[in-house]
């Protein structure tokens, strides 16, 4: 691909428009040349002059489009960032180097690769021609072709994490800046802290599950806007954050509501978390937090943060009981 791979687009529909033009311009032309060679009165003369000056008006309006300002070339770059930071990975931080997909006014994917300060540069080179150049512009990180749930999360979150920003329109060479493509998390993010309730000494020994859809498609086009549709269903097992009883996984978008979503296993038993109506309507892009304490015959769960952002925030306290199952 060539440095003006990118104008090419453009430029063929601009010629078009530009032949269309040239072709009214010549018959308005030839009907005033016909008429200079007639025997003309002055009113007839006078007349002329409509089609003339309009033959000359679209002379100069085509040159303009088709002439680019040859002083004029800037390189391309774009801008990112996420709802809760300036950048787009699970942290909402570019480590650099990543390869960011971009399509540019709805043609195919191009890798762009991200720096940590959240500026996008495309691998093959892409320019402005011209001050009044604007372009659209959406993105998804990582390909789909790359991404896979997993079903196992005890390693970490960053392999099942999937961003997505939504098509950016009127881009131009001095406000991007001002116009960065906003990457935002297609998965929802469940933390539960567990802690002992009554009757309970330690929950150190305890075993956390997520139920939920265990795989998913991906839509990248402009319509479909990153949304992932799920399937299948099953226990995930979520990544503990180290010296802690603190459990987070990424999910599939899924209201929960009515079906046994926390799994607690302690010495002999299994305890279920079942959420009540409006409890565990999972949304993409957004935080759920739950204080589950480990009872003796049943748990107490605290709903913290109910579809908050993100990153978890206090909220309304909703409290739910559901008994322990042998």
């Amino acid at each position: 691909m060539n440095d003006n791979d990118m104008t090419i687009r453009r430029r063929g529909s601009e010629a078009k428009n530009c032949g269309a033009k040239l072709l009214v311009s010549h018959s308005l032309f030839l009907i005033f040349k016909r008429s200079l060679t007639s025997h003309c009165s002055f009113l007839t003369y006078r007349s002329l002059l409509v089609p003339l000056f309009s033959f000359l008006i679209l002379l100069v309006a085509c040159d303009r489009e088709t002439a680019p300002d040859e002083t004029f070339r800037q390189q391309l770059v774009l801008a990112s960032q996420t709802e809760n930071a300036t950048r787009g990975t699970v942290d909402d931080t570019w480590q650099g180097g990543e390869r960011v997909r971009v399509s540019l006014d709805n043609g195919a994917a191009e890798v762009f690769i991200a720096a940590t300060d959240g500026m996008l540069t495309p691998i093959a080179s892409h320019w402005w021609y011209s001050q009044a150049q604007m372009l659209s512009a959406r993105g998804w990180y990582p390909d789909p072709v790359d991404w896979s749930f997993l079903s196992d999360q005890s390693g970490g979150l960053q392999p099942v994490d999937f961003v997505f920003a939504s098509t950016v329109t009127g881009i131009k060479y001095n406000n991007y800046y001002g116009n960065p493509l906003v990457f935002r998390h297609r998965t929802a993010r469940v933390t539960v802290n567990l802690s002992a309730g009554t009757d309970i000494a330690d929950v150190s020994g305890a075993t956390v599950l997520f139920y939920g859809y265990t795989s998913g498609t991906i839509d990248t086009s402009d319509t479909g806007d990153g949304a992932i549709a799920g399937s299948g269903g099953g226990w995930i097992t979520p990544c503990r954050t180290p010296g802690t009883d603190t459990y987070t996984a990424l999910l599939i978008p899924r209201d929960m509501t009515g079906i046994k979503f926390v799994k607690v296993s302690l010495g002999e038993y299994d305890y279920y978390y079942t959420p009540l109506a409006d409890q565990a309507v999972l949304d993409q892009g957004n935080g759920y937090l739950y204080n589950i304490a480990v009872g003796k015959t049943r748990l107490t769960v605290a709903v913290v943060s109910n579809g908050a952002t993100w990153d978890a925030s206090t909220g309304g306290t909703v409290t739910a009981e559901p008994v322990r199952e042998p």
